[in-house]
């Protein structure tokens, strides 16, 4: 990689101010040790990019996380509007993911998609309404996900409908267990590009039936032609493996066996930003692993998977 020059769509990152916008449902770790988080911050971290590598564009996903009955609110279209105010004087190529509830009725999503899209300009790709719910480990439900029954609402069906007639796609962020029934949902709605984040959350510690109801998961959805995976957030599976070989090799193959089940034009690696910070990870040390762990692939496969999959899927361009 030290020799040679690759482009980078950086398919999620976040930015965020919590004095000017509080928004509890980023946790503690969040107020404690990074409540600001702005777009200077996120490209001197991409400075630090392993030789060769090169961000050319990047796409800010939501952090609303959930909006709950009764829940605290926060308005997903001022985030829009704060992520353009910190990316436009960048000059960067950006989009945006952004935050909309699509199971309370099909008006909302359309008034919501309409206000999203003045706010991004041209630069709205898509929508991200977390889903991970579990029915005994609250630890697997994300703020202010109430039910883990959304991917089977019609009215949830309808706002997938509609954001594809818009030329929109859907992050889907849910546990290995929601799979089945995403990929039963999702495959009516070819118009309407999937992107599953962050390895489809693969949780380090789970028992022994769960590595395979990930893998049967992930093969559901690789049979819907239309959905791709994100490569991310992999502390979730493998804690601090930056610090463990053992760990390390563990995460090295669950992404390998990833790209295997979806294909290197289905796959894409992504910081998680500065998430993955407040976990340990410098971006020299984040995509380095990335670098060493495809090294042996051929150039096309390394492309796909630093930019190629990552621009198509978004729209950011070749």
């Amino acid at each position: 990689m030290e020799s040679e020059s690759m482009r980078l769509c950086d398919p999620h990152f976040h930015l965020w101010n919590i004095h000017q916008r509080p928004n509890p449902n980023l946790g503690t770790a969040v107020e404690q040790h990074q409540p600001v988080y702005l777009a200077d911050d996120y490209l001197a971290d991409m400075s630090q990019l392993p030789g060769g590598l090169e961000l050319t564009s990047s796409v800010h996903v939501e952090t609303v996380v959930g909006q709950a009955e009764g829940g605290a609110v926060i308005d997903s279209v001022a985030e829009t509007e704060f992520v353009c105010q910190q990316m436009v004087p960048t000059g960067r190529r950006f989009g945006i993911v952004a935050y909309v509830h699509l199971a309370k009725d099909v008006e909302h999503t359309r008034q919501l998609l309409d206000r999203h899209a003045e706010a991004a300009d041209d630069r709205l790709r898509g929508v991200r309404m977390i889903l991970n719910h579990h029915p005994s480990n609250p630890d697997l439900t994300w703020p202010q996900v109430e039910r883990g029954d959304f991917v089977c609402d019609p009215v949830f069906a309808e706002s997938i409908a509609l954001m594809g007639e818009r030329g929109l796609s859907f992050d889907l962020q849910c546990n290995p267990h929601q799979l089945v029934d995403a990929a039963k949902t999702l495959t009516g709605h070819p118009n309407t590009p999937v992107i599953i984040d962050h390895l489809a959350s693969f949780h380090d510690g789970e028992d022994d039936d769960y590595p395979q109801m990930w893998r049967e998961g992930l093969q559901a959805m690789a049979a819907v032609p239309h959905v791709y995976l994100k490569l991310s957030m992999l502390f979730f599976c493998g804690g601090a493996y930056h610090e463990d070989a053992a760990r390390e090799a563990k995460v090295r193959d669950l992404v390998l066996e990833a790209i295997d089940i979806f294909g290197t034009t289905r796959c894409m690696f992504a910081s998680n930003y500065p998430v993955d910070r407040l976990q340990g990870f410098d971006i020299a040390t984040l995509y380095g692993h990335f670098v060493d762990w495809t090294k042996d692939l051929p150039a096309a496969d390394r492309e796909a998977l630093f930019h190629d999959t990552a621009a198509s899927a978004y729209g950011m361009g070749s």
